[in-house]
């Protein structure tokens, strides 16, 4: 059983992985772009308003390869990562990866990179 967090509690997350998340996109436009939603979406979540279950994944995932990248790569190569074409993916977007729900595949991508390997 998980214990229960409180609406304060979970604002807090939502507003902190909103933050994490927007660092690797140049406008709350261009988030919000990415992920079909309306402008006034990741500004309510900016404010700490949870997202509805798909889209609290897609954060999550996009939250968490901004984290594993960061340290990884200066801050300002983490955007043109996420969205660039990437080998390790099959020559796909690790942003359009993660928001088919495909998260683990990017982590890997993410490791190998770390670790040199090369496609």
């Amino acid at each position: 059983m998980r214990p229960k967090t409180s609406s304060s509690a979970r604002g807090k997350i939502v507003a902190a992985r909103y933050a994490s998340v927007r660092r690797a996109f140049p406008s709350d436009a261009a988030l919000a772009d990415l992920l079909g939603v309306h402008r006034s979406r990741v500004s309510r979540w900016k404010r700490g308003e949870a997202p509805d279950a798909e889209h609290a994944q897609q954060l999550l995932g996009l939250d968490m390869a901004v984290s594993l990248l960061t340290g990884f790569l200066e801050a300002e190569s983490i955007p043109d990562w996420l969205t660039g074409v990437n080998a390790h993916l099959g020559h796909r977007r690790p942003v359009d990866v993660i928001i088919e729900g495909k998260l683990s595949h990017v982590v890997a991508a993410i490791e190998a990179e770390k670790s040199g390997a090369y496609t």
